[in-house]
């Protein structure tokens, strides 16, 4: 068969959200009779089976023995709420938003804020010390901001980072904090010792949180699909990865016996640490942004935060900050983009077809609110491969996939054999990508041509196909039966020596 033309990323165990269970019809009758005698049991605690609990922006919800102590309603306020840290004596908390605002309850002093200050990056996360006088702000660039007795031991502020800041946990004493970032990569300063990270590890999903383990010595990490990794004495209780969500985790926090995860929806998932409650079942209007433990161990308060304006619909040739967005996301998720820069050049529609492929909707190219659905909820193609590194080639959804292990790492969009029939020098044959596993065998540096057209730098998998680069690289099969991806793509591809001779190429 002639060469094709060119004629134009932790363990996973079983795990469940306890639903909260409605009373039985039985007790509702004899409360609602009971009700015009003492009208106060109406009103239930935190926690209670069948409550309705408050959805509001900044309004922390409390379970077990955490207590209220504002914002009755929520707050509306001019950035949404990230993050929370309760007092030592658990009679009250801070909450912060991502312009450094501080808003303080109950028995959590106002130590200062970073809410006048112009900040390079938004805030993700406030911790407190341990006796409740002073707290520290971090930013997603590893800014750090200490207020009262906070000492500051250090910051990220200054480093290049290959993903960004999303939380922070002190030492127990707080002579120290780590800094956690999306990629898993640990930063610790003070007395905060480091145990590991999956910095150099292909996540599934991005991590999100952290949580110290007891006595400081160790702390664990929670991906967006609940997937745990545990470092120093911090064990292993279980983990939400590879289990379907309804919504994605957002953090986690450690409490008596082991630690809790919660969703977006307020969903709670627990493992070793009792189940005190959760908002998961009931319709939520306002997302759960974080989690925070009481002091004590045995409480937790979950954050509502107003919902992300809904992102514009992008079409190619847009460009700004929401297309930057989109790269950014496209890019975490193993979506090959050749730039973060925020110009929808080809490369990020490449990216975009290949998330529609994977999210089986339409192949149109423009980010409308299904796609950054599908962006949102970290839509990616599953790989057959559990073992080795292989590049899968999904002809179902033309698909490319560069896996290690199981672990899918990049994905980029492909168009392979059209199913038509064409004739070449007298014969005629049906263009199909063959099926099979092969391996590169041989490749060319450069412009290659064949009978039936050019190929850029080409690598051969078996006879005359190849995975190389076009100029035109539809959404749908087109080719003779080679395995064509983006120019941009096959030069990022011999860059980075992704197919070197040898690989194994899977093509199902």
């Amino acid at each position: 068969m002639p060469a094709d033309d060119t004629a134009s990323r932790g363990p996973a165990t079983t795990g469940g959200e306890h639903a909260r269970r409605g009373r039985r019809r039985r007790l509702i009758s004899a409360l609602v009779g009971f009700m015009v005698l003492i009208p106060g049991l109406v009103a239930m605690a935190p926690g209670t089976a069948s409550a309705a609990y408050p959805d509001n922006p900044a309004q922390p919800v409390p379970f077990g023995s955490a207590g209220f102590f504002g914002p009755a309603g929520g707050l509306t306020l001019n950035a949404p709420a990230v993050g929370m840290a309760g007092t030592a004596t658990g009679n009250g908390y801070w909450i912060v938003a991502s312009d450094g605002g501080i808003f303080n309850y109950g028995d959590a002093g106002f130590f200062g804020s970073a809410g006048a200050i112009p900040l390079n990056k938004p805030i993700v996360g406030i911790a407190a010390t341990p006796d409740g006088g002073g707290y520290w702000l971090v930013a997603s660039d590893g800014g750090i901001f200490s207020y009262g007795d906070a000492v500051f031991h250090g910051s990220a502020g200054s480093l290049p980072l290959n993903k960004p800041i999303v939380g922070m946990a002190p030492t127990p004493d707080g002579g120290g904090y780590w800094l956690v970032a999306s990629d898993g990569g640990i930063f610790s300063y003070g007395d905060a010792t480091f145990y590991g990270s999956t910095g150099s590890i292909s996540l599934n999903q991005p991590v999100v949180g952290m949580a110290a383990a007891p006595g400081g010595t160790g702390y664990w990490l929670v991906a967006s699909d609940g997937g745990i990794f545990n470092y120093g004495t911090a064990p292993f209780l279980g983990s939400m990865g590879g289990t379907p969500l309804n919504a994605k985790i957002v953090g986690m926090a450690a409490g008596t016996g082991g630690y809790w995860m919660a969703a977006a929806d307020g969903g709670i998932f627990n493992f070793g640490a009792s189940f005190l409650g959760s908002m998961g079942g009931q319709p939520n209007a306002n997302p759960i942004r974080a989690i925070t433990a009481t002091h004590d161990g045995n409480g937790y308060w979950l954050l509502p935060t107003s919902p992300p304006p809904l992102p514009p619909t992008l079409n190619p040739g847009a460009s700004g900050p929401a297309v930057a967005m989109l790269q950014q996301q496209l890019y975490a998720l193993g979506y090959w983009v050749d730039t973060t820069g925020g110009s929808f050049d080809d490369s990020t529609e490449q990216a975009v077809w290949a998330l529609q492929k994977a999210a089986n909707l339409q192949r149109d190219g423009v980010v409308g609110p299904s796609t950054w659905a599908a962006l949102e909820a970290g839509v990616v193609p599953q790989p057959r491969t559990t073992s080795g590194y292989v590049i899968e080639v999904n002809l179902a959804n033309d698909l490319v996939m560069f896996v290690n292990n199981g672990h899918l790492e990049w994905t980029l969009n492909t168009s392979t054999g059209g199913g038509y029939t064409y004739t070449s020098g007298g014969v005629t044959s049906v263009a199909i990508t063959p099926t099979g596993l092969f391996h590169t065998y041989r490749v060319v540096d450069g412009l290659d041509i064949s009978p039936l057209g050019q190929l850029w730098r080409p690598r051969y998998f078996t006879g005359g196909y190849a995975i190389h680069g076009d100029s035109s690289v539809p959404p749908t099969p087109v080719s003779h039966g080679c395995v064509r991806v983006s120019n941009e793509a096959i030069d990022w591809i011999w860059a980075n020596n992704l197919d070197p001779i040898g690989t194994a190429v899977f093509v199902y």
